[in-house]
């Protein structure tokens, strides 16, 4: 019974460290970190090879194992497609898709993504908005109450660091 806590342990570590690798990930993307966390990168990746090894008996977790190599093996493979891209210059820094001919200069929910994860960063907690979909939703959300509570106004948003977590302000300017 011993063995089976210590190894359900392990892998709610690394779960959570793989967690934190893909937050770090998203901030080298996205321009917000200079270099890639390939350490970390190196690290999760022997501990899993490990842990792999290793004959689990329990049927739960060694599924829960396998699916968090799965994980770990497809987020690879998609960095390792990023970095490609943009060592050959098809995509750059700071956005989330190819290039194209006719580029368009990025939404303000990307750039307040951004911002968002460079605070979760400095705070040093993990991000709760998964992408910038769901950031430009909640933005839609605001902008409704804003207007409903304010009339006609212009409103913008920024991310501010309070009390050690990442809060999204609407700064309201009337016409």
């Amino acid at each position: 019974m011993d063995e089976r806590r210590r190894l359900t342990q392990n892998l709610t570590e690394l779960e959570q460290q793989l967690a934190d690798l893909r937050l770090q990930y998203e901030q080298y993307f996205a321009g917000v970190e200079k270099r890639a966390p390939l350490r970390a990168r190196e690290t999760l990746e022997r501990q899993l090879r490990q842990l792999t090894r290793r004959p689990v008996m329990q049927t739960e977790l060694r599924l829960r194992l396998q699916n968090l190599s799965a994980r770990f093996y497809s987020y690879a493979s998609l960095w390792e497609r990023l970095q490609r891209q943009l060592d050959e210059g098809r995509q750059q820094r700071g956005n989330s898709r190819p290039l194209s001919r006719t580029e368009t200069p990025t939404s303000p929910g990307q750039q307040l993504y951004q911002e968002y994860l460079a605070v979760c960063r400095q705070c040093q907690v993990p991000a709760s908005l998964g992408d910038v979909g769901q950031i430009e939703r909640l933005l839609e959300q605001q902008r409704r109450k804003i207007e409903e509570k304010y009339g006609a106004v212009q409103c913008s948003f920024r991310v501010v660091n309070e009390n050690g977590r990442p809060v999204i302000r609407a700064q309201i300017k009337r016409p």
